[in-house]
This record gives structure tokens, sequence and C-alpha cells, in this order.
């Protein structure tokens, strides 16, 4: 069976001498597609936020 993946990001923004922790979910059909999805977002987040991370997580909602 085919799960939900969902691609968390976190990363921090800098505004000033203020920096906010931020984190992002995107959805997608399967884990490949997610994984897909990370290898382009990714490396453009952590070029500008050092402090970051980015992972894919099997949910449990069936895509099929």
């Amino acid at each position: 069976m085919t799960y939900w993946a969902a691609l968390i990001l976190t990363y921090t923004v800098t505004s000033g001498v203020t920096s906010y922790e931020a984190t992002s979910t995107v959805y997608f059909k399967n884990m490949q597609a997610c994984s897909a999805a990370n290898d382009v977002i990714y490396p453009i987040i952590l070029a500008q936020s050092r402090d970051s991370m980015a992972k894919c997580k099997r949910t449990e909602l069936p895509s099929d």
C-alpha cells in the first residue's frame, strides 16, 4: 500500500538582529515524490539558512 508523505522543512529566517524559526510541511502522494522534491528544495534552503533541516515522513493516510 502507498501512503502520503510529508516533507518537513525547518529553517531560520533572520530580519535584522531578530531570528525566527520557521517550519513548512508539504504533502506528496508517496515517499519517492517527497524525496525527489527534497533533493531540489533543500539545497536552496540550506544556502540561505545553515541552521536548517528537511526530512520526508510517511503518514498513515493511504494515497491510493
